[in-house]
């Protein structure tokens, strides 16, 4: 009875070591992310053309004239400040469109698939939606869209695909990536098209890259672009506000 004793009492202090090393090693994981640039923040200053509000649930920015009725949620990449995307969503705020960057938790869309949710329901003025993101936010964008066919009209992968089959939607979607990543490769874009939705333009950025979508430095494994960050970004720009002219 005693060695029985012995060995369940080990079990629970192999088990608990166990988790205890998989919450540190979680705790590590997520401290160590991909923080916004200079450029970045200099966007999250509100102007002539827009007004941010940065919240702990996101950063908003809204249009001071000619305010669509379409609003743009995204989802900001793996591991990346979400303020990484304010130069893209500004731009897009300066052309008429509320926009959203979520923030997620611990800085993973997996663990906030369904906060569009909230950013729908507190803009009520907003009658059709477009969903995006970046990398593995593009993947959680799509997931929610696929999930939320009555509320999503369009969906933006940028360096992105759909993991969940959504050739059958009813959104229209637009994919962009850079010649040069080489993180979502092309072979990645590929051996998903099966999946995305039958209205997809496909969108290549010669000499673009991963992590030029956003404002967060250099990523590790990802090439070096030959075109610039800013160049990247405004083909970025122009490609979503041509596609969101078919909303």
């Amino acid at each position: 009875m005693e060695i029985l004793k012995s060995k369940k009492k080990l079990l629970l202090i192999i088990i608990l070591a166990i988790i205890l090393i998989g919450a540190a090693y979680f705790a590590y994981y997520v401290s160590d992310y991909y923080h916004a640039d200079t450029r970045a923040l200099a966007a999250l200053n509100s102007t002539e053309s827009y007004t941010v509000l940065n919240t702990a649930d996101s950063v908003t920015f809204t249009p001071t004239a000619n305010l669509s009725t379409t609003g743009i949620i995204f989802y900001p990449g793996a591991k990346v400040q979400p303020e990484s995307y304010s130069v893209i969503a500004s731009q897009l705020a300066a052309n008429g469109y509320t926009t959203i960057i979520v923030k997620m938790p611990f800085n993973l869309a997996f663990f906030g698939v369904n906060r569009a949710d909230d950013v729908i329901k507190n803009h009520p003025e907003i009658s059709s939606w477009v969903i995006g993101g970046h990398s593995l936010g593009g993947v959680f964008a799509s997931d929610y869209a696929v999930n939320h066919q009555d509320k999503i009209k369009g969906v933006v992968y940028l360096a992105s695909y759909p993991s969940t089959n959504a050739s059958n939607a009813t959104f229209k979607a637009l994919s962009i990536r850079g010649s040069l990543d080489n993180l979502t490769k092309a072979e990645d874009i590929s051996s998903n098209l099966d999946k995305f939705p039958k209205n997809t333009t496909f969108i290549t950025i010669p000499g673009g890259n991963h992590f030029n979508f956003g404002d967060y430095g250099i990523q590790s494994g990802d090439n070096n672009s030959t075109i610039t960050r800013e160049q990247q970004q405004n083909q970025t720009v122009n490609a979503i506000l041509e596609f969101l002219k078919t909303i």
